[in-house]
This record gives structure tokens, C-alpha cells and sequence, in this order.
């Protein structure tokens, strides 16, 4: 047995800021580099880092690393390399180069160039740091002695030193600074302290330290102190305090190797080649971490955080970040190079007893450890009473560990009568599990389930009281106490249940599925799988629910289940993961400060009256707090657009903005022609979480974004896109960002556009509506016009020679050569009978062809009247009999002027044929309008031998056929049974 002392207490365990409180990392800055050799390095407002190499400077974000000397080549000096860079409180990027100062400001990406009159000569323009102090003010340090002074945009250039060099050919260099007493106070090479007191008009006062060797690196300024940095013991009285050589607390500055020694605001750093040292505000050591660098490069920047320190080395970027609160290791001094473990017990009074593969060990609560190198394969422990510890081991079967002797023996035991007869040739020897009853101890191992009496001592088999005696020999894992006579064992083959020796499989019903461990929660049950995640079901072994990676889990391999207040915490084969009651999911990974990623079977244990987990693995045992809130963490990481990528046109023209992160922008507009060809996504602090980055487009599904992986939009369609980012970290949810994505319509494409022409077509119509309504009216005046005079001029002269005609043949001229012979007055009676008939004939002939242009006869109804006139008028001449049958939709009907005129033609010709041909009968006349307009003239005729020209109808169907024709109409004629019919039919609508 060999005693160590811990140096710590167990009881700081649970205190983070003691125990292990930082992490360090090395960001991954090139996909296809390890090494980059760093000059400095600054961070953002938004955490992302960026960094100086040989004459470039690039910002990373978490995932790739931008060329900004690229973005900005046409702003900035490309012969002035720069050599020193740093961002200040309000986002500006200032660059220091051998010949010019400028800066570039993020929020517009321009570049501000500081007036050559504002800086020193150009042939002392060498610059040594640039820093900004605790109140904002910015210093930029030249190698010969010069200081300017940034605040509030106005610049202020110090002289002394260079001055003071200057007279004694000796130059004074500036090297530490910082702010101590409202004073910036400047350390040089030259062994002076220079303050400048900004409240006095930026007056200086410089004060010259004992020695001759008085180099100052560094000065740190702590309450009344002013920590100076030199070779030998200052003690200085100054007016503001005193001036100290400084010697942190836990360790020694290096003498013979490069540092940096970085003053921050709530801690302070020292970093060599390979370690880093975090101190608080008074240089007392917190924790000192091993950088874990391959070529042991020095570190020639420092950047400190709230809560990281960024290490610019030349071999890379490290990162020192806190680990998550409530998370700490288990520090064990076994020698030996198998870390692995597995049991581990806590006594009531907090000390521990743990085994590891290179020996066990017991930790008093004072932090005085006892190691036993020869118990190296303890597997699980139990306590049989106050003293002594029941230790079940791989090949050993059980040991006894007297914590008052710290002594580990064999347990001294006896075979039963039963474990004699059956089974001496396959004793217990690997011990995997136990647990007890009121009467019994209970051993697990690879061979089934063995009793061990408390009383006697006595070891026997536990035996089945039906079925097949070795339906019990399977790998016992973990057994958990119903009652005395009721276990469930977790095995290798699942989940069973041993109740009064009558053995019956809950889990899984059908196939086999290892189990580790199951957790009686009331009247459910959680069961810990091999390989299926964590399933819930009832006692009755009814699945209710399947936690896996699906539902968040980091693996689907839990080697371990504990339960703390409606915690459960699961040890996979992929870090840790902690379920809440509402089955929320909190993954814990090696990027939060976990030692490990996989975790050893039957290695957890709980200290309930601290509330700690310990959970076992391959390099030592993880500690969890569970008096931490570890569902409702407040850092969160949130990711950022970090560039935006358009083309315009058919060429192609691109424009880039990086501005995104800073201007606090969530809208994009992109201009008809444009398209989105890439939006690029940052999550600054990627490395402390295993972080996941998803996106989905207008509410749809969501899609990973891989590293580097971008956004486009390809000549979308005019329209409002929302793009929303998620940012999963720890395993939970965490804030979301939306950016909307704007694409303007081409005018083409605009509501008014289409709104104008709608507007232009309804105008056409109407124009064309209305100038035909004006040409039918003009046509319309034209023919009233005409009929009226037809009727007034024409009309009246036919009318006066008919009456003439008319007057004359019924009173014969005297005188004339004739008058008074018969003959000569019976010859001028016909002629003017005959003057008096063809008169009236123009006269009725006048009056139908005034009648088939005068628009006011446009109806159907005036057609009727007009056929009806007809027809008692011929009927008085002629003497025959007709029927004239009209359908009620006639007096509404509506005729155009052709039609109505080529319509009584028609319905003329067809009336003189029928009378002409007739047998005597009733003439029979249809007239209807709906759906089409239809006449029909029909007459019954003598049958006779046919000659030639002597059918009925003749030339004058012909005509009637030619001016159907002109309207569009159909004529059909029908013999049939002596009945002859003549029919006219005109499409709808063609006559309207």
C-alpha cells in the first residue's frame, strides 16, 4: 500500500473555479493545414477570431477562415504589410503596418486611413504592440520611443521617450503598459516608468526604477500596487501607490524562455511554448494547463475574453475556455498506464473507494489517498456494514476492503452442500454485479446468480424452481431488488424477472438485446440497452417509449443509468446524456471539458447526500454535480450570416458583403435579375459545444449545414423567403435566427403592371366597343336617312303619278286626236290603267325596300307585322288559305338588318311558289326563334307526270338558296307524301 496526498479536498469537487476550471483546444483555421504560423490575434464583438500570419489577416468563424486583405485589396496599401492588428469595443479593425495606421470598420467595411500628420516620422514608424486599456483608450507603441494615443476618434502623439532617448543616445523603447490609478503607466527598456494623465491634458511624468538592468516587460496595476516586471526586488514608492517586482503566487516567470504575460479585467495569463498559467487580478494562480502542442512553438499573442484566453502561437490558435459548471474529473495517483475503471463507492462521510486496472485506491475527505496496486481488477462494490466494503473483481470473485485497517483481504466463505455437488468445477470467479436482501448477498457474474448468506457465509447457486436448469446462466450485469423473492436482472440476452424462482423474459419480447442496467421509476420501468437507446416500459414489459439518436441521445450504447431528483444520467459509448421528466435531451461532450467520450458497464455510482454522479470510463471517473441546473444553460451558441454572395445579370456581375454580423441586418432585397449565390453561416465558439447548424426555407424541413457548406438562391421567383437558422448546442435548443430573403418582381412582373394592363385591355374593348356602336349608329342614320328620303321624295312623285294615271283613265282627255273614238279612248284607258298599276307596284316595291333598311325596324316583331301585311295583301289578290304560326319567343326577338331583309325575301319566294303549286289546301307558315331562327313554308300539291323545268320551285329556289347563303343560313326542301316544304334555318346567334 502506498499513501499520496491529493492536495485537494474531495469537498472542492463540487467548487469549479478550484478543480479543473478551463479546457484548452486548437481551432482547426484550414481544412488542409494543422500548422499556421500566428504574428497576432484580436477577437470581434461577436466572438469570432481573427488573426495575423505573414502579411495576411483572415477571420474565422467557427467553420473557415476569410482572406480579408482580399475583400479590401482596392482600399488598402498593398506595399505596407501589416504587423500588428487588434479590434477595439466598437468594431474596428486596426491594422499597424511599417508606413501607415488605418482601420477598417466592420459595420461598413471601408477603410479609414489615419493622417500621416497624426503619426511620427515616416522613418519611425516601427511598431512594437497596440493595445487598447481598460477604458477604452488605444495605444499604439513605436520601437523608438513614440506613443499615440487613440480616444473617442481623437488622436494624441507622446514624445518624451523618444525625446528622452534622443538627448542621451540611448533609445527608450516602450514595452509593458497598462492603467492603474486613472494613469497610463508605460514600462521601457531603458529601466523608467512613464505615466500619462489623460485628465491633465495627456502630461506625463517619467520615473527612472534602482539598477542599472531594469528591462520592464510587463506591469500589471493591483489595488495599491503597480506589479513591475524586472530581474531584481523593486520596491518603489510612487505618488499613487508602490511599485513591487512582480512574483505570481504557484509559480516562477521563466528566465531563459520567451512569455507572454497578458493583463485582462478579471484575470490575468502567462504563456511559454508549451503551458499557460491563469491567475486572478492579484497574480495568485488558478490552474496552470499543459498546451497541447506538437513542436512546443513559443506563443507570441495573447487575447483575453470574458471567459477564453486565445493563444497565437507559431504553430497555431489555442483556445482556453472554461468547462461547463458542475463538471470536474476525478484526479487518481495510481501509477500504471491503464487509466481505465470501473466500480467506485462513496462513504456517508464523503471519502471514496474506487478501482482502477493499475490498482484501487481510497481518498480520505482531506484529499490523503491510499493506493492499492494489487487489487487491479475491482469490478463492483457493495458495503456489508460501517467497515467493510464488499469488492466484487475480474478473476479474484470477492475481497473485502477494511476501511478502518485499510486493508483489502479475501472474503472467507463456505460452499453449500448444493454448490459442492454441482458446481465446484464452475465457481463464481468474475464478479460483475451485486446487491442484497434481508438475508442475502446477491453476485452477478458470468455464470448466473449465486447467494452468499450474511449470517453464515455460506455461497450457493441460486436455483430455478421450474423449466430448464440452465435457463439461468446468463451474464448477469446488474440486478435490481424487488422484494425479497421478486429481482430483475439486466443481462446479456435482455431484461428478466426472477419471481419466486419462476423466471420470465420482459425485455425485448422477440430477439435478444443486452441490457446494463434498469431503474424502477413507481410503476415504470427505464431500461438501459445495448445498442437501443433507452426504453421505457411498464411492469408488464409494454414498450411506452424509445429514446434514441433520433430523439437526441449521443449514442445508442448506454453503458450506465443513474437517477438523481427526475435526472436520469446515461454513460454511452459517446460522452454523457442527461434526461429530464420531460424527456429533454443534455449532451455533454469533450467539447464542454468531458476527459472522455466512452464510458466502462457497471462503473457509476450516486452520492445522494451531495448529489454527485460518478461515472466511470476509459481515462478515470467524471464528476457531475447535480445541484447544477444543467437543463436551462443561458450561453447558448447562436449562429450568424456572416457573408453574402450575389450575381446580377446574365454576366454574372458579383457583389460580396461581410458586414452582416455587425450590422444587426435580418432582411436581404435581391433585385429582379439577382440571385443568392451564396450565404455562409458562423457560430462563434463552436469548439465548447458539439454544435449542430440546421436551416429550412419558408417553414419547410430542416437540413444540416455542414462545415463550409452554403445557402443559395438561384434565380428564385419574386417573393418573400424565410430562412431560418438553428443553432443545437449541448444538446438542446437554442436561439434561432431568421433572415428574409426579398426578391424584387421585374415591372413586368409588378401588381400595377398587370393591374395597367388589364386596365389597357378593358380600355381597348371599350374603345372598340363603343366605336362599334358608333359606326352601327352612323349606319343606322345613314339608312333612316335614306328611307326618309325615299320616302319623301320618291314616294311622293310615284304617288302624284298614280293618282294622275289613276285620274285619267277614269275621265279621257278632250281635244285630243282621239277623243271621242272608241277605240282611242279604250286604248288610253289601259295605258294608263297600266301606268297606274306599275306605279303602284314601285310604290309597294319603294316601301319594302324602305322598310328592309329602316333600322327601327330591327325585331322580330316588325318582321312579323311586315310578313303578316304581305299576306293580306296577296291574299286579297290571289284568294287562298294559309296558316301563320309564330312562336311565343318572337315579339322579344332581336334581327339584324341583313337578315331581316334576305329573311322576307325568302319567306316572299317561297310564298309565291307555294301558291303557284298549290292544290288548293291551307298554306302552313312556322316561324320560331329559340334556340335558332327557323321559317317554314309547306303546301300540298297534284301529283302529275314530271317534265323537264317543271319542278316546283324552279329559279326561284335558286335565288332563295343564294341569299341563304349571304347570311350564313341553311335551305332544305322536303317532299314528301304530296306535301311540299320548303325550310330556312340560321345558326344561333348569326342573325342577332
Amino acid at each position: 500500500m502506498a499513501v499520496f496526498f491529493l492536495g485537494l479536498s474531495l469537498e472542492s469537487l463540487s467548487k469549479p473555479a478550484i478543480a479543473q476550471d478551463y479546457v484548452i483546444t486548437k481551432l482547426k483555421l484550414f481544412p488542409d493545414r494543422d500548422e499556421v504560423l500566428i504574428k497576432d490575434v484580436t477577437t470581434d464583438s461577436k466572438g469570432f477570431v481573427w488573426f495575423l500570419t505573414n502579411g495576411e489577416i483572415y477571420r474565422y468563424d467557427g467553420y473557415r477562415s476569410l482572406d480579408v486583405l482580399k475583400t479590401i485589396a482596392d482600399q488598402v496599401h498593398t506595399n505596407d504589410m501589416p504587423q500588428h492588428i487588434l479590434i477595439d469595443r466598437h468594431d474596428r479593425l486596426w491594422m499597424t503596418g511599417n508606413a501607415n495606421l488605418s482601420y477598417l470598420d466592420l459595420r461598413t467595411w471601408k477603410v479609414h486611413s489615419v493622417a500621416s500628420a497624426q503619426l511620427p516620422p515616416v522613418q519611425d514608424r516601427a511598431v512594437y504592440s497596440i493595445t487598447e486599456l481598460a477604458d477604452s483608450t488605444i495605444v499604439i507603441a513605436y520601437e523608438n520611443g513614440h506613443l499615440l494615443l487613440v480616444r473617442e476618434n481623437q488622436f494624441f502623439r507622446v514624445n518624451d521617450l523618444f525625446e528622452l532617448g534622443k538627448k542621451s543616445s540611448n533609445k527608450l523603447s516602450p514595452r509593458g503598459i497598462t492603467v492603474w490609478k486613472n494613469k497610463i503607466w508605460i514600462g521601457t527598456t531603458g529601466g523608467s516608468l512613464l505615466s500619462i494623465d489623460p485628465a491633465r491634458g495627456y502630461s506625463t511624468q517619467i520615473r527612472k526604477l534602482p539598477g542599472e538592468d531594469s528591462y520592464v516587460r510587463t506591469l500589471v496595476g493591483y489595488a495599491d500596487t503597480l506589479f513591475v516586471d524586472v530581474p531584481r526586488t523593486v520596491n518603489i514608492r510612487l505618488d499613487e501607490g508602490i511599485g513591487r517586482q512582480m512574483r505570481p503566487r504557484g509559480f516562477e516567470l521563466s528566465a531563459d524562455k520567451y512569455f507572454v504575460l497578458k493583463e485582462g479585467r478579471d484575470m490575468h495569463v502567462y504563456a511559454e511554448d508549451d503551458a499557460l498559467c491563469v491567475m486572478d487580478t492579484a497574480l495568485r494562480l488558478r490552474q496552470r494547463l499543459k498546451i497541447p502542442t506538437q513542436r512546443k512553438f513559443r506563443t507570441v499573442a495573447v487575447q483575453i475574453t470574458k471567459t477564453e484566453i486565445l493563444l497565437g502561437t507559431e504553430e497555431g490558435i489555442f483556445v482556453a475556455y472554461r468547462k461547463t459548471k458542475g463538471l470536474s474529473e476525478l484526479n487518481m495517483v495510481n501509477a500504471g498506464p491503464n487509466t481505465s475503471v470501473r466500480g467506485i463507492y462513496a462513504y456517508p462521510d464523503g471519502s471514496l473507494f474506487y478501482g482502477t486496472y493499475s490498482g484501487a485506491g481510497y481518498v480520505e475527505t482531506g484529499g490523503k489517498a491510499f493506493v492499492f496496486p494489487e487489487l487491479k481488477h475491482a469490478y463492483t462494490m457493495l458495503p456489508m456494514n460501517a467497515n467493510e466494503l464488499l469488492v466484487g473483481t475480474e478473476g479474484g470473485f470477492l475481497k473485502v476492503f477494511n476501511r478502518r485497517e485499510r486493508r483489502i483481504e479475501p472474503l472467507k466463505y463456505s460452499l453449500s452442500s448444493n454448490a459442492k455437488a454441482k458446481y465446484m468445477a464452475h465457481l463464481p470467479i468474475y464478479v460483475m454485479c451485486l446487491a442484497e436482501t434481508a438475508s442475502n448477498f446477491l453476485i452477478g457474474g458470468m455464470n448466473g446468480l449465486w447467494l452468499l448468506n450474511k449470517k453464515s457465509r455460506e455461497l450457493d447457486r441460486y436455483e430455478l424452481a421450474s423449466g430448464s436448469p440452465h435457463a439461468l446462466d446468463l451474464q448477469i450485469r446488474h440486478i435490481q431488488v424487488l422484494s425479497e423473492e421478486r429481482l430483475l436482472l439486466s443481462t446479456n440476452l435482455g431484461l428478466f424477472e426472477l419471481n419466486h424462482g419462476e423466471l420470465s423474459k420482459k425485455y425485448p419480447k422477440t430477439g435478444n438485446t443486452g441490457v446494463y442496467k434498469v431503474i424502477v421509476d413507481g410503476d415504470k420501468l427505464w431500461v438501459a440497452t445495448q445498442g437501443a437507446g433507452l426504453v421505457r416500459m411498464d411492469r408488464n414489459g409494454r414498450e411506452i417509449q424509445h429514446l434514441t439518436t433520433e430523439n437526441g441521445l449521443s449514442n445508442n450504447l448506454i453503458y450506465s443509468l443513474e437517477r438523481v431528483g427526475g435526472v436520469m444520467i446515461l454513460g454511452t459509448a459517446d460522452g454523457l446524456n442527461l434526461v429530464d421528466a420531460q424527456q429533454r435531451v443534455r449532451r455533454i461532450g469533450m467539447e464542454e471539458g468531458l476527459s472522455q467520450s466512452e464510458f466502462n458497464s457497471g462503473a457509476s455510482f450516486v452520492d445522494k447526500a451531495r448529489k454527485r454522479v460518478y461515472v466511470g470510463g476509459l481515462t478515470g471517473y467524471t464528476v457531475l454535480d447535480m445541484n447544477q441546473d444543467w437543463f436551462n444553460k443561458n450561453d447558448h451558441l447562436e449562429s450568424y450570416v456572416t457573408e453574402i454572395h450575389t450575381s446580377t445579370g446574365k454576366a454574372g456581375q458579383r457583389a460580396r458583403d461581410y458586414t452582416w454580423p455587425y450590422c444587426g441586418q435580418k432582411q436581404l432585397s435581391l433585385d429582379h435579375n439577382q440571385s443568392l449565390t451564396a450565404l455562409y453561416v458562423g457560430t462563434p465558439g463552436n469548439y465548447r459545444a458539439n454544435s449542430r447548424v440546421t436551416y429550412s426555407l419558408n417553414e419547410g424541413d430542416w437540413e444540416p449545414l455542414i462545415r463550409g457548406q452554403f445557402i443559395s438562391l438561384i434565380e428564385p421567383s419574386p417573393g418573400e423567403y424565410k430562412l431560418n437558422l438553428r443553432t443545437r448546442s449541448f444538446g438542446l435548443e437554442s436561439k434561432q435566427n431568421i433572415v428574409t430573403v426579398i426578391k424584387k418582381p421585374h415591372f413586368s412582373q409588378t401588381w400595377w403592371f398587370r393591374g395597367l394592363l388589364g386596365l389597357c385591355a378593358v380600355a381597348i374593348v371599350v374603345l372598340w366597343y363603343r366605336s362599334r356602336i358608333a359606326k352601327i349608329r352612323r349606319e343606322q342614320d345613314i339608312r333612316n336617312r335614306i328611307a326618309a328620303d325615299l320616302h319623301d321624295e320618291v314616294g311622293s312623285s310615284l304617288t302624284r303619278i298614280f293618282f294622275q294615271a289613276s285620274s285619267l283613265a277614269g275621265s279621257p282627255v278632250t281635244g285630243s286626236p282621239v277623243a271621242g273614238s272608241p277605240e282611242g279612248g279604250e286604248r288610253q284607258g289601259r295605258q294608263l290603267e297600266l301606268i297606274a298599276n306599275t306605279s303602284k307596284q314601285a310604290l309597294l316595291t319603294m316601301s319594302d325596300m324602305v322598310w328592309s333598311i329602316d333600322s327601327r325596324f330591327d325585331t322580330m316583331k316588325d318582321l312579323v307585322i311586315r310578313m303578316k301585311d304581305y299576306l293580306y295583301r296577296l291574299r286579297e289578290e290571289l284568294d287562298f288559305t294559309y296558316r301563320f304560326e309564330e312562336g311565343a319567343e318572337v315579339a322579344s326577338g332581336k334581327v339584324s338588318q341583313a337578315v331581316r331583309q334576305n329573311l322576307f325575301l325568302i319567306f316572299k319566294e317561297a310564298l309565291i311558289n307555294a301558291i303557284k303549286y298549290s292544290d288548293g289546301t291551307e298554306i302552313l307558315i312556322l316561324l320560331h326563334t329559340e334556340p335558332f331562327i327557323r321559317l317554314v313554308v309547306s303546301n300540298g300539291y297534284v301529283r302529275k307526270p314530271a317534265t323537264p323545268g317543271d319542278r316546283q320551285g324552279g329559279r326561284g329556289l335558286e335565288n332563295m338558296e343564294l341569299r341563304a347563303g349571304k347570311i350564313g343560313g341553311k335551305l332544305s326542301v322536303g317532299d314528301t307524301e304530296g306535301i311540299f316544304c320548303i325550310v330556312f334555318e340560321i345558326p344561333p346567334k348569326r342573325g342577332m
